[in-house]
């Protein structure tokens, strides 16, 4: 049988080529991530279902607290509004850090994805119902680029929350310290990764404030 030029490098060389992963193996090493990021899009649709049926009352605190923050974001320094985004969004990812440091925080680290969806959710619809293409013209501006960057890094941290967790329970009951340590080092180590990644994200949501107020504003 012809050999392949490929097999011909593995057998004179012993190199062995690393296999191309399956679409399976693929799904099953990102399982958690992707139940959190249906999660997360659950809370999407919660959201705007939650606006469109509210009552007027409800509505109306709704409409004034959403006018309000960007009325006030949109008066605030450039430093100012930068420090008001970082932190706010800093909210969510410290939460999972700490919950992922606690034997019982796992089932905070399912929900808190679905709480950050219904919050982009709510805004969105309260836009679109308002305002309609206007409103998702301000969305998309204004707060998509931030937010998709916050929730992929919101969505990494709790998967990172949730393997922890585990660990740290699995280490409880067999009492291997020496580990734990060299596992928590890398624990920090990627979530300042994420912390840095809303840094990035902080900048590009004042920077759409700074370069977008005056021209698609209707707060």
């Amino acid at each position: 049988m012809k050999r392949t030029k490929k097999r011909a490098t593995i057998i004179s060389t012993g190199i062995r080529f690393p296999r191309t992963p399956s679409k399976s193996a693929v799904l099953r090493n990102n399982q958690k991530l992707i139940m959190l990021t249906l999660i997360f899009i659950c809370g999407l649709f919660v959201g705007a279902l939650t606006v469109k049926n509210t009552n007027a009352v409800l509505g109306a605190s709704l409409k004034s607290l959403l006018e309000n923050y960007y009325t006030a974001r949109s008066g605030q320094s450039v430093l100012h509004s930068f420090l008001s985004v970082f932190g706010s969004e800093c909210i969510f990812l410290l939460i999972a850090m700490l919950f992922g440091v606690c034997i019982i925080g796992e089932p905070i680290l399912w929900l808190l994805p679905f709480v950050k969806g219904l919050g982009i959710g709510i805004i969105s619809g309260y836009l679109y119902q308002a305002y309609t293409l206007q409103g998702m013209t301000y969305f998309s501006v204004h707060v998509l680029p931030s937010a998709v960057l916050a929730s992929a890094a919101l969505l990494l941290g709790c998967k990172e929350s949730i393997l922890m967790t585990r660990d740290i329970t699995r280490i409880l009951l067999k009492g291997e310290s020496n580990s734990g340590i060299d596992m928590f080092k890398l624990y920090i180590l990627r979530y300042a990764v994420l912390l840095g990644s809303l840094v990035f994200c902080a900048a590009l949501s004042t920077a759409a404030t700074v370069l977008f107020a005056d021209k698609i504003n209707f707060f």
